[in-house]
């Protein structure tokens, strides 16, 4: 009952689901917590968290975990750039492109986004980037620019030599970027979360959602929304898009692996409505097929995900659409039953388990989905959708180990992708 009580405040305060952290993690951070106090028990330890904020802050830096690297999952930094070169660049040269990235974590994020517009060809005074964490110690670690080589990862680190500075085992930020970024403590679900600030252009909330509960998320995602300007970009994780297009405001950019949308006015409300309804998913499928704009000028934004998911029939079965469509109105439990259904006469079809496991994952059910998401790599040991599901999935309960694995792997399907 104690720990229920420690694991409803953190859910209160800063939204944390136990259910997905984990009891167990929660229960041993609680008591490091306890032991670092020198309290006897965890009832003392519970009065002592209820009369200090301080050490309610000291609670929240052991159960949140910081897990991120430069440019992490390449693709959104990729449709940024081109944005700024297509997009802001020839109309908005004039303005200042602002931008907020939050949790910002150790740093590795938002000076990833002030590399991208310096490549991009925006001059630091053109560009001003809001990073707000609410992690004491990953601000004072971010501020300082200093990071190992764990920051780093895949083959294209191409930048660290750029913008980077090596001191024996560790690799110190230049000035330029460094001073591109304003760091800030705050917590999303505080009413007044940066109430003080205008609209941003561009907002990056990346895995963050999925460790929130359901009312969190609700209220997390509003924010966002208002915190975005009309027409613009907001970046999530890719377990996180099923939450964001909840919300008939967002409408999917089109860019393979990005994962952002783009806030609508309320003129574009009734085309977005006909639009969502032809081409979007509450639930997502695999990486949408021939889905990319035709007339983009940039290969790479052409190509579609034939490569990643050449097994995968070219049209789905009637029954796995009806499937989609009764998840993505929210009947969950019957969107499950017909899949179900579906693979006792098809015990064979990746795109079935994969629904699967997004749906079990819709309702919180983290072992169920990651059962279907394995039997998926079974059959298809390439699928992009259940891998990176797969690795979220593991990082969320802690085994970093095979989350690594799996992470490299989806490393090198990009690499055939963008080859």
């Amino acid at each position: 009952m104690l720990l229920a009580t420690i694991e409803t405040l953190l859910q209160e305060k800063i939204g944390l689901d136990a259910k997905i952290i984990g009891t167990k993690e929660i229960s041993r951070a609680t008591q490091r917590r306890r032991l670092a106090c020198n309290l006897p028990d965890l009832s003392s330890y519970l009065q002592y968290l209820f009369s200090s904020p301080q050490e309610f802050d000291e609670l929240i830096e052991e159960v949140i975990v910081p897990e991120t690297w430069f440019f992490r999952d390449w693709e959104p930094f990729t449709f940024l750039q081109h944005y700024v070169k297509s997009e802001w660049l020839p109309c908005q040269r004039q303005r200042i492109l602002r931008l907020l990235s939050v949790p910002s974590s150790t740093g590795e994020e938002p000076y990833s986004i002030a590399m991208t517009l310096l490549n991009a060809g925006l001059a630091p005074h053109q560009f001003r980037i809001d990073a707000v964490d609410i992690s004491k110690k990953s601000l004072v670690k971010a501020k300082k620019g200093i990071f190992r080589s764990n920051s780093f990862r895949g083959n294209n680190i191409e930048f660290r030599q750029r913008y980077f500075t090596q001191k024996g085992d560790e690799y110190q930020l230049c000035d330029l970027v460094k001073g591109a970024v304003n760091f800030r403590r705050g917590n999303l679900l505080d009413a007044n979360f940066l109430s003080d600030k205008n609209p941003y252009d561009v907002i990056f909330c990346r895995n963050v959602l999925i460790y929130f509960d359901k009312l969190s998320r609700e209220k997390t995602i509003q924010k966002l929304e208002r915190l975005l300007k009309n027409q613009g970009l907001l970046f999530v994780g890719h377990a996180e898009t099923s939450q964001i297009l909840r919300n008939s405001h967002f409408v999917s950019v089109r860019h393979v692996l990005a994962f952002a949308y783009r806030k609508q006015d309320d003129e574009q409300e009734g085309l977005k409505e006909q639009k969502s309804q032809k081409n979007q998913h509450l639930i997502p499928n695999k990486i949408q097929k021939n889905t990319l704009d035709k007339n983009n000028n940039d290969d790479k934004f052409c190509k579609i995900d034939n490569t990643v998911n050449n097994q995968s029939k070219n049209q789905e079965m009637p029954p796995l659409q009806t499937a989609r469509s009764l998840a993505d109105g929210g009947r969950l439990t019957e969107a499950a039953r017909l899949c179900e259904t579906y693979l006792q006469q098809n015990c064979t079809s990746v795109e079935a388990y994969v629904l699967l496991g997004q749906i079990h994952q819709a309702q919180g059910l983290q072992a169920q989905a990651e059962k279907y998401f394995q039997k998926a790599i079974y059959l298809q040991p390439n699928h992009y959708e259940a891998l990176m599901q797969l690795a979220l999935i593991t990082e969320h309960r802690g085994d970093r180990k095979k989350a690594a694995i799996l992470r490299q792997r989806i490393q090198r399907l990009l690499v055939i992708l963008n080859s």
